[in-house]
């Protein structure tokens, strides 16, 4: 009797016992390396519109173009690329150090406004790709035509000297005018009066003990104004003197000698 109930359990319906066990184990198994794929590779479309958003908010985003996630969509198949597009750590790194850097330029920002706010309204603080641009208007600084400090600047300078001797940034000074012609004796262009206030900050910083190996002076003549040159108010604006505090990437473009 009992070799015939064995017979009969054998050729009962649906799969083998074993089966099942063996079902559930490859289901498992296939579930366990799909989750270690999903955490080994980094969606490339997001991690470019993360990075493209930064850059956007450092200024730097380029004109005319845009990462919209409705866009892509209708762009049809996606580009078989991106499939080949890893994102390594020393990219994670870079993101992370231009992260670090915003953050620190928007705290001397805050620093810098808070400390020369009631110095002179002609002078302001605003960020940009390139790091923290402390502006002066040419005449907190100089006369009409003119290279010389005015002595009344010399308060002003001395304030911010004490604020960059404490930094470890690379500082450039830019000197620009506006578009009306100069031709005398000392400045037969635009471009030497220009380079000549820059270069006179300069020096008078140097006597706050900054580093000269990170200071620079470039004159910019006429060459980038912030507004058009359409009247005398927009050319006062024009002609200004930059104290760049440029970013630690952005400072590697700068010479380094030995």
């Amino acid at each position: 009797m009992a070799r015939k109930r064995k017979k009969e359990e054998t050729k009962g319906p649906g799969a083998p016992l074993w089966m099942l066990t063996y079902g559930d184990m490859i289901t498992l198994v296939l579930t366990f390396f799909i989750l270690l794929y999903s955490y080994s590779t980094i969606d490339v479309v997001k991690w470019k519109q993360v990075v493209s958003s930064l850059r956007g908010s450092l200024g730097v985003m380029r004109g005319g173009t845009t990462l919209n996630e409705i866009e892509m969509v209708g762009l049809g198949q996606p580009d078989e690329n991106l499939n080949d597009i890893k994102v390594t750590a020393e990219d994670l790194a870079d993101f992370e150090k231009l992260q670090q850097e915003k953050i620190e330029m928007e705290v001397l920002k805050a620093t810098l406004i808070d400390q020369l706010h009631e110095v002179d309204q002609r002078i302001s603080v605003s960020t940009d790709e390139r790091g923290v641009v402390l502006r002066f208007e040419d005449s907190v600084l100089f006369d009409k035509g003119k290279a010389d400090l005015k002595p009344n600047s010399r308060a002003v300078l001395d304030k911010v000297g004490n604020i960059l001797s404490s930094l470890d940034n690379h500082i450039r000074i830019e000197g620009h005018t506006d578009d009306l012609p100069i031709h005398t004796a000392k400045f037969p262009s635009n471009w030497e009066l220009s380079t000549s206030r820059a270069t006179n900050v300069l020096r008078y910083l140097l006597e706050h003990g900054l580093d000269p190996k990170k200071l620079s002076a470039v004159g910019y003549g006429e060459y980038h104004p912030i507004v058009p040159n359409s009247d005398e108010e927009s050319r006062q604006k024009n002609r200004r003197v930059d104290i760049v505090i440029l970013r630690d990437s952005i400072a590697l473009q700068e010479p380094n000698g030995q």
